[in-house]
């Protein structure tokens, strides 16, 4: 239980993907709004310096005709409260020498509070282009230069404010919106767990929804083409043991029908009778043979050691090895067609090649009526190497033409069950299909009729 609830606590790959990209783009947008926030903040703090430093000229401008008037700096203290009101701070007046002449330390409408914002400034006092003293003014805290308002400091600290709440308010947009795009775009990934744990389950007819994206389209269709060919593994696996315990039964049978008999006394124990024992049991021997054999060309893809080799070799080794079949059946072998002509390589495993070309001889040889001949041909056309295998026997049934290579299918069943014939158990072309396409190549029936039957090998020629 425990396994079971680890996984459902760790972050899916839609959240984690939408927490990155939500996170990279809270970054950006936070780094962007700081960057937006200083230098509106700056500009518009310089435009407040511009505002102030005009109104400071003309609280220098205003004094200095002030004293030129009265020819003194010891100014009428509501003339000096009209400077403090114009230049927005407290004032300072001084000779020339530094000593103080006259003070303001309160403004009209600030109840005398106040505390001063900024370092005191000194504004020169010249009369005539000469020196004749200095005003200290001191900005005091929510006070303005006359002729102006407090609105731009305002409005300054609600720019702040805004840039700040619209900061956050983008940065938690932007994560809702990458966290729903990213459960959108990994919405299949979540439909393919689904169905992946009901394969797992042991449903083989799940299928997925094919997405319109590339990415989820092209793994929606792999794992469609992955249940289906675990759907045809699962039913070439029921189908296989269902035709090995159809297959071996009768051999079986027969064998343990045999033994009881010369168990029970019901028939000696003379040659005939254990022959006949001796035959089925070497039915089932020759009958487990085939079915390790087929297991093989089933992974014949994976074993093969492919080489450059010609198939005029191939095939004139495998004609030897028949020869003693072909003997036993009074069948001739015809190998003009291997003989002549120049080299047609391919690269295959010689070994594998040599074992379709054996199995095709060797269904030849069974079906071709004795006095009958089997032809061999090597040939190749444009980039394809051919092998062709004709024999001279009764043809293939049209019905049965599209099951020759199915595995355990025989046309002529009764035949298969001769004593002594080779073949027979349905095995031996479909082992050649599978070799055959392990090395990249194909087996088919080429024609067939009452005259005899060619089955057509062809493979990728070397370049």
């Amino acid at each position: 239980m425990t396994g079971d609830r680890g996984p459902s606590r760790r972050l899916g790959l839609g959240s984690r993907l939408a927490l990155a990209i939500g996170l990279a783009v809270a970054i950006v947008i936070l780094v962007a709004g700081l960057a937006v926030q200083v230098a509106v903040v700056e500009r518009f703090d310089a435009y407040l310096a511009d505002v102030r430093q005009e109104r400071y000229a003309e609280v220098v401008a205003a004094t200095a005709t002030l004293v030129q008037e009265q020819g003194d700096l010891r100014l009428r203290k509501q003339d000096l409260r009209r400077l403090a009101v114009l230049a927005g701070g407290l004032l300072v007046l001084r000779d020339v020498d530094g000593n103080e002449v006259a003070r303001i330390d309160s403004l009209p409408g600030t109840g005398g509070a106040g505390a001063a914002a900024e370092p005191p400034v000194d504004l020169p006092i010249t009369v005539d282009g000469q020196l004749v003293g200095t005003l200290e003014v001191l900005p005091l805290t929510g006070t303005a230069p006359a002729g102006t308002t407090a609105a731009p400091a305002v409005f300054r600290e609600s720019t702040v404010q805004i840039l700040a709440l619209a900061g956050a308010g983008v940065v938690l947009a932007s994560i809702l919106v990458t966290f729903l795009l990213a459960r959108r775009l990994t919405r299949p990934l979540r439909g393919l767990a689904v169905a992946a744990r009901r394969v797992e389950g042991g449903d083989l007819a799940v299928r997925v929804p094919i997405p319109a994206d590339a990415e989820s389209h092209d793994l929606a269709v792999a794992f469609n083409s992955m249940a289906e060919g675990l759907g045809r593994s699962e039913a070439l696996r029921q189908r296989s043991a269902s035709d090995l315990a159809h297959e071996l039964g009768t051999p079986v049978t027969v064998l343990t029908g045999r033994l009881q008999a010369l168990a029970d006394g019901a028939v000696p124990p003379d040659p005939e009778h254990l022959a006949a024992a001796r035959d089925a049991a070497e039915e089932v021997r020759r009958l487990v043979g085939d079915l390790q054999d087929l297991v093989a060309a089933e992974g014949a893809a994976l074993r093969r050691s492919p080489s450059r080799v010609d198939l005029r070799d191939i095939v004139a080794r495998a004609a030897a090895s028949s020869q003693a079949l072909f003997d036993a059946e009074g069948v001739a072998v015809d190998l003009s067609g291997v003989d002549a002509g120049a080299p047609v390589e391919v690269d295959a495993d010689a070994r594998q090649l040599e074992r379709v070309l054996v199995n095709l001889l060797t269904n030849a040889a069974t079906y071709t009526p004795g006095g009958g001949t089997v032809s061999l041909s090597v040939s190749r056309q444009e980039s394809i190497a051919q092998v062709r295998v004709r024999d001279t026997g009764p043809g293939i049934p049209g019905e049965h033409v599209g099951h020759v290579f199915e595995r355990f299918y025989r046309a002529d069943p009764a035949r298969g069950r001769t004593p002594g014939r080779p073949g027979g158990s349905g095995i031996g072309l479909t082992v050649a299909r599978d070799l055959a396409t392990a090395n990249r190549g194909s087996l088919t029936v080429e024609s067939t009729g009452p005259t005899g039957t060619t089955f057509l090998l062809e493979l990728p020629g070397s370049e």
